[in-house]
């Protein structure tokens, strides 16, 4: 306790300032405690997450490959990525917004390489036991309903004037004769990685414009 040179009591200062100290204030309400460990994604959110996404995401794809079946090995492809990825997903495994865009953003990547390929890359699915499963034609039919599949091949015209002759030609016959690849190499003279090149160039060209209104 102090005292002045008169005796008298000195009021403390030290303490209202180390009680000032004590309990900072806090702007914007309580922080999280970085010591709080979020929880990683794991097997369990991925099947929620799929359950949750992949219908919508298969007709996304069909919508892109105007091919079921290609779109039922690339969402399986998606998901076997998504899983071989999933410690370098930072986000909140329980929010499914950010789960959804997170597993839209592998199938765009996914996309690319099979439009690139002209196939899915089922190497990737067999590392992690994942089999696509084979569609019958009436599960065909009804998915390509679900993706307006019909619509779309009815307005291609206009799209597929911004393709070579090459491509068109290649296009037309395997999205509107819905011929298959060695087929389509028979009316071309040529080989049939050569046709699956040629439809998958003029693809990646009916994506990229189609983007925008789809």
């Amino acid at each position: 306790m102090l005292h002045d040179r008169h005796g008298r009591q000195l009021p403390d200062r030290r303490r209202r300032v180390r009680v000032g100290l004590a309990a900072p204030s806090q702007p914007g309400g309580p922080r999280e405690d970085p010591r709080v460990a979020r929880p990683h994604l794991d097997d369990q959110h991925l099947a929620a997450a799929y359950r949750r996404d992949a219908r919508r995401l298969l007709i996304w794809l069909t919508r892109r490959t105007y091919d079921a079946q290609l779109a039922v090995d690339l969402v399986a492809e998606t998901y076997a990525r998504a899983w071989a990825a999933r410690r370098r997903y930072h986000g909140d495994p329980q929010d499914p917004e950010g789960l959804a865009a997170w597993t839209f953003g592998i199938a765009r990547h996914v996309l690319a390489d099979a439009l690139r390929r002209g196939r899915s890359e089922r190497a990737a699915m067999a590392r992690l036991g994942v089999q696509a499963p084979v569609l019958a034609p009436d599960e065909i039919a009804r998915l390509e309903d679900l993706a307006e599949l019909g619509t779309l091949r009815a307005s291609l015209g206009v799209a597929l004037q911004d393709l070579s002759p090459e491509q068109r030609h290649a296009v037309r016959l395997r999205v509107v004769d819905e011929l298959g690849y060695p087929a389509i190499a028979r009316r071309l003279g040529i080989s049939e990685d050569a046709a699956r090149a040629r439809v998958s160039r003029g693809l990646r060209t009916l994506a990229g414009a189609m983007e925008g209104g789809t």
